[in-house]
């Protein structure tokens, strides 16, 4: 067993070690190659393939910029400062896109439009192609997206799935019924639909209410937007998204389509009216963008990302360096490190996060609180996709919050509960015995159901940190507790709602934002964005700035610490095979805001 033992272990350190190299090497001949093409040449069109969009910043720092170097992803805010620096290039003669596939929110497609626009207004043309609008299925995403271009082309073969919105929930109750799991637990207030998947089995009235009125608010902009583009009247979208999907033939009669040709055909349109001899992607475009000299003399505004659910301790990373999560300790760390760099003139904060821990929330609000109470550099969130129950909760001290029309969020509400599952696993022949210290010990333990006190005690807790809640959203936006609270109750809004409520300031995605900061403090200049944590020096991006930072250091305690479950999981497989005595279990839970 020890010699398996030794064997797995050195596999697994030759494998990361390998790893490691190769990447290294692989990002060096990249970017030596990159650096090989001087300048965008002459007559250039952009290209940009609407797949490679993904995620909303994909921050420098640490590893993040391996994948983007490899596969020539590019973020959604690298492409709208890409869309403003080539509609004042004049070696960019016009944009190419295909908008086949794309991994996009209504929210993100909102400013990635809005930006197309804004390129057109320089006088530049832009063509998009798509294979189709969806095949026989909804293709409303995509069609919205291409309403921002010139000239709109798909292959003949295809349609337009302009079939509106619709929103689905999922219910657990019948199935925990079959499963003899109880779902015990209570919710802050009647609009708070999170524990509805466990405690109905259909939507509730407000939960119905709300979900109708969020899907509305975004498909009547969409209709606008859609009806204002291709000249034709809101009527006649309406009733198009109440149809099938059409033809492209019947696509091009009702003016949403302007020829059905393939893509290499599409091309050759643009390029009859640019004369453009050479085109470009939009991820060389982004790799041979020459540094501003000026513009780094200015000083810098740091964006700092706030993705996925929030927890305490450090960020989760997915395998490709990403960001999935945003623990506290790492989003702080980032925070303070902006706060404290002198080139760093101002701070902007993507939210695009549906909630999580109430303890890392709040410590996160609380150091966006202090940087804006003590004023010291300008301080401002712009609301991704989603920035709702503990992703408001960070951004409502923010003195200056942006929000797409799309972008959902509020839901100022709280969620507490856990799952008995003793009947479950008794179905199973599986038993459990406890011995504890004291009464209520076990209280979130799922093996226990709530004594009287107990959830006379978990309503208070509620009440305690639904009144916190909006006592702090209140104060962050200026308003009387009463007059906030109505729109708390745990409803969702979509961005438009919420600013007509007075829960953000504007209507606007992350350009608004970079325009509200440099007025703010570049005297209308242009100062240059830097995504946090930076990887500006080899040294840095290895070993990282400090203790907190995330460079090779912390890759490397990540692969340990996988290494260390191994082995441990190994001996625990050694113990069974000789009988040693056995490891005890135990199974925790822990409240959230969703």
């Amino acid at each position: 067993m020890e010699f398996i033992k030794k064997i797995f272990v050195r596999f697994f350190v030759t494998i990361g070690i390998l790893t490691t190299i190769i990447i290294i090497c692989a990002v060096i001949i990249v970017r030596s190659l990159s650096e090989m093409k001087d300048e965008v040449e002459e007559k250039s069109v952009l290209n940009i393939n609407m797949s490679s969009i993904t995620g909303d910043v994909n921050a420098d720092g640490g590893f993040y910029f391996f994948d983007s170097f490899l596969s020539r992803k590019v973020s959604l805010i690298d492409t709208l400062i890409i869309l403003k620096d080539a509609q004042n290039d004049p070696k960019i003669l016009g944009i190419f896109a295909d908008i086949s596939h794309l991994n996009l929110s209504y929210a993100q497609i909102e400013e990635l439009r809005n930006g197309i626009i804004k390129f057109r207004k320089s006088g530049k043309p832009a063509y998009c192609f798509a294979d189709s609008f969806g095949e026989i299925t909804n293709g409303t995403k995509n069609y919205y997206l291409a309403t921002a271009f010139d000239k709109i082309f798909m292959q003949p073969a295809g349609m337009v799935g302009f079939n509106g919105l619709t929103s689905e929930s999922i219910f657990l109750k019948g199935t925990l019924e079959k499963l003899a799991i109880e779902p015990i637990g209570s919710k802050r207030k009647e609009y708070k639909t999170y524990w509805n998947m466990f405690s109905e089995d259909k939507y509730t009235p407000e939960h119905r209410e709300s979900s109708e009125t969020l899907i509305n608010s975004i498909f009547s902009k969409i209709v606008e937007e859609v009806a204002l583009a291709r000249q034709i009247s809101v009527e006649n979208v309406k009733e198009i998204g109440n149809s099938f999907a059409l033809t492209s033939q019947k696509a091009v009669e009702k003016k949403l389509v302007d020829a059905a040709i393939f893509k290499d055909d599409a091309y050759e349109e643009l390029k009859k009216v640019t004369g453009n001899e050479k085109i470009i992607s939009i991820g060389n475009y982004k790799n041979l963008q020459p540094m501003d000299l000026e513009i780094e003399k200015e000083g810098k505004i740091a964006l700092i990302e706030l993705p996925g659910s929030i927890h305490r301790g450090t960020s989760d990373f997915g395998p490709s360096g990403y960001p999935e999560s945003s623990g506290s300790e790492t989003v702080l760390s980032m925070l303070k490190k902006a706060e404290k760099d002198e080139d760093i003139k101002g701070v902007i904060i993507r939210v695009n996060s549906p909630g999580g821990s109430v303890v890392a929330s709040e410590t996160i609000w609380h150091q966006i609180k202090k940087m804006s109470d003590e004023n010291k550099k300008p301080v401002a969130v712009s609301m991704g996709t989603v920035a709702a129950s503990g992703g408001y909760y960070v951004s409502m001290s923010a003195p200056k919050i942006f929000a797409d029309h799309n972008t959902i969020t509020g839901s100022i509400g709280v969620v507490l509960g856990k799952m008995y599952t003793r009947e479950f696993f008794k179905k199973l022949g599986i038993t459990f015995d406890t011995v504890s210290t004291g009464k209520n010990t076990e209280m979130f333990s799922s093996l226990t159901r709530l004594e009287e006190d107990q959830k006379a005690n978990m309503e208070s807790s509620l009440d305690d940190i639904y009144k916190t809640f909006v006592e702090r959203a209140a104060q962050g936006r200026k308003m009387e507790y009463d007059a906030l609270e109505k729109h708390a109750k745990g409803r969702v809004w979509t961005g438009a709602q919420a600013k007509e409520r007075g829960l953000v300031d504007e209507t606007g995605g992350f350009m608004e934002a970079i325009d509200y900061m440099n007025s703010k403090i570049g005297g209308g200049k242009e100062l240059k964005v830097v995504k946090y944590p930076e990887s500006d020096k080899i040294w840095e991006m290895i070993m990282g700035r400090d203790d907190e930072s995330s460079g090779f250091v912390k890759w490397v305690e990540s692969l340990a610490g996988t290494l260390n479950m191994i082995v441990k999981s190994l001996n625990m497989v050694q113990k069974e095979l000789s009988g040693d005595d056995h490891g005890t279990y135990e199974l925790k839970s822990k409240a959230e805001i969703r």
